[in-house]
């Protein structure tokens, strides 16, 4: 008999929240009745789709580093509305939440990109490789996200090993990503590592390092983006 695919450990801590843990080969959704709190690096495997409703909050934990990571041949179905936007924040309390509070949103697609052998391990992640090796997809497909806020992430693990508010790791055109923005990211707002994604309607918001960082070949198109930096810092 096969063996159950692997599912995420989820436990009701109360405050009507549910703590995610570990990783999942399995399609699994975020429903938009309860808030979800991301306890340290949480996986979704190979052939596995997350799908995220639209309205729903989605916390990192700090004290874990919370971090949502989509590996090569998964998928995130993050569409959420103007009306209804999906947000990622800090797990800390409202007046108390500040850069890097928790990790971030990392998509590792099988794009082509100029590391040897067309792959590499990401920064910041210790179980997840980007891009196709000998056999680079370039209309490879990550998802959807759409109408996404992704507040107070970003980390530095050590140095050059950092997770940013929204890594994208190879990721290819195949992948729908419009409407995002990304608010006090202790690292880089957004950075590309190669791949050839097509993404618009990108906010960068009082981010510390880069809001935009492009690494390892990226050569896909980004149209209206807009970045407001804070005179005050920078890394």
């Amino acid at each position: 008999t096969p063996s159950s695919p692997a599912a995420y450990t989820v436990t009701d801590i109360g405050n009507n929240t549910s703590r995610v843990e570990g990783s999942t080969s399995s399609d699994f959704t975020f429903t938009s009745d309860k808030v979800w709190l991301l306890q340290g690096f949480v996986y979704v495997e190979d052939g596995a789709t997350l799908n995220i409703q639209p309205g729903t909050v989605i916390k990192g934990d700090k004290n874990s580093k919370g971090t949502l990571i989509i590996k090569r041949g998964a998928k995130i179905n993050a569409a959420g509305t103007n009306a209804q936007p999906i947000v990622f924040t800090s797990n800390q309390p409202a007046g108390s939440r500040d850069y890097g509070d928790w990790g971030g949103i990392v998509l590792c697609g099988r794009a082509n990109n100029n590391q040897p052998d067309g792959e590499a391990i990401i920064e910041g992640g210790p179980d997840a490789y980007y891009g196709g090796g000998n056999s680079p997809n370039d209309a490879d497909n990550s998802g959807i996200m759409q109408y996404v806020r992704i507040e107070f992430p970003g980390i530095a693990l050590q140095p050059n090993q950092e997770i940013n508010g929204l890594s994208l790791c190879a990721v290819g055109s195949g992948t729908t990503i419009d409407h995002i923005q990304v608010s006090y990211s202790g690292d880089d707002s957004y950075e590309w590592f190669g791949g050839a994604v097509n993404m618009k309607y990108l906010v960068a918001f009082r981010g510390w390092d880069d809001e935009f960082d492009t690494d390892n070949g990226f050569r896909g198109k980004v149209q209206f983006a807009l970045a407001l930096r804070d005179p005050a810092i920078a890394d």
